[in-house]
């Protein structure tokens, strides 16, 4: 590199023509001297003075050239500067840039992972959306079944419970006759003629009742304190040997009187005699087509 440097220096033009005016006058001086010198009848002191003059340019001559190696020098400093101040500058912005790109390398990296992240809650959320949608609809179709059917409860239960007016104003009507009587929530009817069991049946049905069916041993207990020979709502008339109640139900509760029943001469009917017998041991079976009080028994009011 130093090569080049002080191969590319140009010598002024001006130092060159005066470096050469210089050395041609002192050439020319010189063969003058040397031409005049056998002639010459002058004193030495001018030929000294002739290598003064030659000093002198020698050492003008040096301090020249020390003057432009100084320059040189001071150029080629002064390169070497600048190119290490700008090579350094450069460094730290190239080290600036590297650092800029691995942050900004990192915070995409991260803000990809946050899309990523955000992507499946949002997946999620849409699954879970879904889900409660399909419930809400789930939801609906129940309330509105269960409307519909609440709908058609409250329909029956204003029936029913009309129904319930209408025969409660039927009993205050016939309870000056004495022939109705309450126990526990329902209402028995005692007739005060007696009918057949399949009379006494239509009887009852036609007051939208039936023939009493007992389930329990105070509901026995109360038809006995009645002291009449009753029809129950107790046949086999379907099949033989079968007891079953009017309304179909199987036979639970047995208030037999003893070897009873005995299907003696198509006794295919229940009834309630009057007797000393136990009060828990007094059902007899006889035909149907004999006579008897009957009891008809209302629904739960």
């Amino acid at each position: 590199m130093d090569q080049h440097i002080y191969g590319n220096v140009e010598e002024p033009s001006y130092n060159r023509r005066k470096r050469k005016t210089f050395s041609e006058n002192i050439y020319e001086n010189e063969n003058k001297s040397h031409a005049q010198g056998p002639h010459r009848t002058g004193p030495a002191l001018s030929v000294s003075g002739a290598d003064d003059i030659k000093k002198s340019s020698c050492r003008a001559a040096a301090v020249f050239l020390g003057l432009l190696c100084l320059l040189l020098l001071a150029g080629l400093i002064t390169l070497v500067f600048l190119y290490t101040r700008g090579r350094s500058e450069w460094e730290k912005e190239m080290v600036q840039i590297q650092t800029d790109y691995s942050n900004l390398t990192r915070e995409r990296n991260e803000l990809n992972n946050s899309y990523n992240n955000l992507t499946e809650k949002l997946e999620q959320l849409q699954t879970s959306y879904n889900i409660l949608t399909r419930e809400r609809n789930e939801l609906k179709n129940s309330y509105n079944i269960l409307a519909e059917e609440q709908d058609q409860l409250q329909k029956r239960f204003e029936e029913m419970n009309n129904e319930r007016k209408d025969f409660q104003r039927m009993i205050q009507d016939k309870r000056h006759c004495g022939c109705w009587r309450s126990f526990g929530s329902k209402y028995y009817y005692i007739s005060s003629e007696q009918k057949t069991w399949e009379e006494s049946t239509e009887d009852c049905r036609q007051k939208g009742t039936d023939l009493v069916i007992i389930n329990s041993e105070e509901e026995q207990r109360f038809l006995i304190a009645l002291n009449k020979r009753v029809w129950i709502g107790l046949t086999d008339q379907e099949e033989e040997g079968v007891w079953k109640w009017v309304d179909g139900s199987a036979l639970s509760t047995r208030y037999w009187l003893p070897s009873q029943p005995d299907n003696y001469g198509e006794e295919d009917c229940a009834e309630i005699p009057v007797d000393d017998h136990d009060p828990l041991l007094k059902w007899n079976d006889i035909p149907c087509s004999q006579n008897n009080f009957w009891v008809c028994e209302t629904v739960d009011v």
